[in-house]
């Protein structure tokens, strides 16, 4: 039985026959809080016995929140706590790799798992990655636990994440590896070092991609996060070779993926972009 029909029965006597169709269909689960996004509000009065219910039938969940929204770079979430212990830090293990994260501070998307796989998989060995927006390391310490060759600069402009990015790193025994820097990706970006750069950020401005391009030592790939609306095909080849032409440098190939749903209209996409100096 699926989960929006377990609410369904448990809660068919108990609440508005009219709102039975507008119950959670589905929730994510990070460690051991279960997160949903945006219940209804005409089911607030109900809100409650929906967490209560979840952490009856799902023996991994002891909290449930409600996240809000995202705001600004620093990935700073709104959540609203529903039903059981009230905490936001947790633990998440994913691809054998430890997250210690503060859902209240920092987001961290499981509709992601994909591409951190997607990531590992493609990565080849002594590769040296540039995370430029690496939070928590959410896509890069994954790649860096499944490959004992890889090297990775990952930059954080926030420092409540930089802190736990420093205690995860830690945490997976990676920190001779794993060189976390504190900064602006604008200022601090390392130069000709990388084969590979991580761009995991939604509005990537021209300077930060000058950056990326300069953080490429000869060869190598730029994953640019995105998000463009259903159906459409994001146009970003010609900013993309606007900016190769000035830098003086070649793009080989550009192949564009869908990540996941973003919002009703819009759709998380990454372009991998091979460049050449």
């Amino acid at each position: 039985m699926k989960f929006k029909e377990k609410l369904q029965k448990s809660l068919k006597d108990k609440i508005n026959p009219q709102l039975l169709d507008k119950l959670p269909s589905s929730y994510a689960v990070i460690g051991d809080i279960a997160i949903f996004h945006r219940i209804d509000e005409q089911l607030l009065e109900h809100k409650r016995i929906i967490g209560e219910i979840l952490i009856e039938i799902d023996p991994r969940v002891k909290t449930v929140i409600e996240q809000i929204e995202t705001r600004t770079e620093f990935r700073r979430p709104q959540i609203r706590h529903i039903a059981g212990e009230k905490k936001t830090t947790t633990v998440h293990k994913e691809f054998n790799t430890m997250f210690k994260i503060d859902l209240d501070a920092i987001t961290f998307s499981p509709g992601n798992k994909g591409e951190r796989g997607h990531l590992i998989k493609i990565t080849e060995e002594n590769e040296i990655i540039c995370d430029m927006f690496t939070c928590v390391g959410n896509l890069s310490l994954p790649i860096i636990v499944n490959n004992p060759s890889v090297t990775i600069y990952g930059i954080e402009i926030n420092k409540e994440a930089y802190d736990f990015l420093t205690e995860n790193i830690a945490l997976n025994k990676v920190e001779k590896r794993y060189h976390s820097i504190l900064g602006d990706n604008r200022v601090v970006t390392p130069k000709n070092v990388a084969t590979r750069v991580i761009m995991g950020f939604f509005d990537i401005d021209k300077k930060q991609f000058e950056n990326a391009v300069e953080a490429i030592k000869q060869e190598g790939w730029i994953h640019y996060h995105y998000t463009a609306s259903r159906g459409s095909r994001f146009q970003i080849e010609e900013s993309v070779l606007e900016t190769s032409k000035l830098m003086n440098c070649k793009i080989e190939e550009i192949n564009t993926r869908r990540i996941k749903k973003f919002s009703p209209r819009l759709e998380h996409m990454c372009a991998d972009i091979k460049i050449r100096k």
